[in-house]
C-alpha cells in the first residue's frame, strides 16, 4: 500500500511542477501585458496634457507611473530565475525600492507636496532603480530556452536608458523643484523617461507574447 501511494506521488509529482511552471508563466505573460498597458496609457495622457493644456490628463499620468513602479515590483518577483541567487536579490531589491520612490514621486505631485520638476526626478529616479533590476534580469535570463536574443538586448537597452535616471541623485537629495536651477547632468537624468515611456512598455508586451506559452 505505501509503495503504491509512493509510486502514485512520483507519477504525480512532475505534473504538479509543470502545472504550477505553467501557471506562474501566464502570470508573468499578464503582468507585463499589464504594465505594458497601464504605462502607455500614462505615455497617451501625457501628450493629451500638454496638447490641451489641462484637464484630468496630467492626474491620470501621475497615477499610472506610480501604478508602472508596483507592476514592476510584482513582474520582479515573479521573473526570477533563482530567488536565493545574490544578484537576483539585489535585482528584486533595487524593483522594490523603485516602486516605492515611484509611488511617492506620484503623491508628491498630487497632494501638491512639491511642484512638477521635484517630483518627475524622484519617479525617475525609482524608474532608474527598476532599470537596475531590469538589466540584472534580462542577464540572468539570457539563456533561458523560449526567450530570443533580441528580446534580452531590447531589456538590457531599455534598462541603460533607464539607468541613466541615477543622475537626478543631487536633485532629489538638494530638493530642486526648477529645471532652470537644476545642472545640466540632472536634467539629463531625466532623458530616462525615454525608456520608461518608449522602451519599456515595448520590451513588456514582447516578454508577454514569448513567456506564455
Amino acid at each position: 500500500m505505501r509503495g503504491a501511494a509512493c509510486h502514485r506521488t512520483s507519477r504525480y509529482a512532475p505534473t504538479v511542477v509543470i502545472g504550477k511552471g505553467l501557471a506562474r508563466r501566464q502570470t508573468v505573460r499578464r503582468l507585463a501585458l499589464a504594465t505594458a498597458v497601464v504605462d502607455l496609457i500614462g505615455v497617451v495622457s501625457l501628450i493629451i496634457f500638454f496638447a490641451v493644456g489641462g484637464g484630468p490628463f496630467g492626474f491620470l499620468n501621475d497615477v499610472t507611473n506610480g501604478m508602472v513602479g508596483v507592476l514592476s515590483m510584482a513582474l520582479a518577483w515573479l521573473w526570477v530565475s533563482d530567488r536565493s541567487a545574490r544578484w537576483s536579490r539585489v535585482g528584486i531589491a533595487a524593483a522594490t525600492a523603485g516602486a516605492v520612490v515611484m509611488v511617492i514621486g506620484s503623491i508628491l505631485i498630487i497632494f501638491d507636496i512639491t511642484g512638477w520638476y521635484l517630483a518627475g526626478l524622484v519617479s525617475g529616479l525609482g524608474s532608474a532603480l527598476i532599470g537596475i533590476w531590469l538589466l540584472i534580469a534580462n542577464r540572468l535570463h539570457r539563456n533561458m530556452p523560449g526567450l530570443p536574443r533580441w528580446l534580452i538586448m531590447l531589456g538590457v537597452t531599455t534598462a541603460i536608458f533607464m539607468i541613466i535616471g541615477l543622475l537626478v541623485i543631487p536633485g532629489v537629495v538638494t530638493g530642486i523643484d526648477d529645471p532652470q536651477l537644476a545642472p545640466w547632468y540632472v536634467n539629463a537624468g531625466l532623458l530616462n523617461w525615454m525608456g520608461t515611456y518608449c522602451l519599456y512598455p515595448a520590451w513588456c508586451l514582447s516578454l508577454s507574447r514569448r513567456h506564455g506559452g
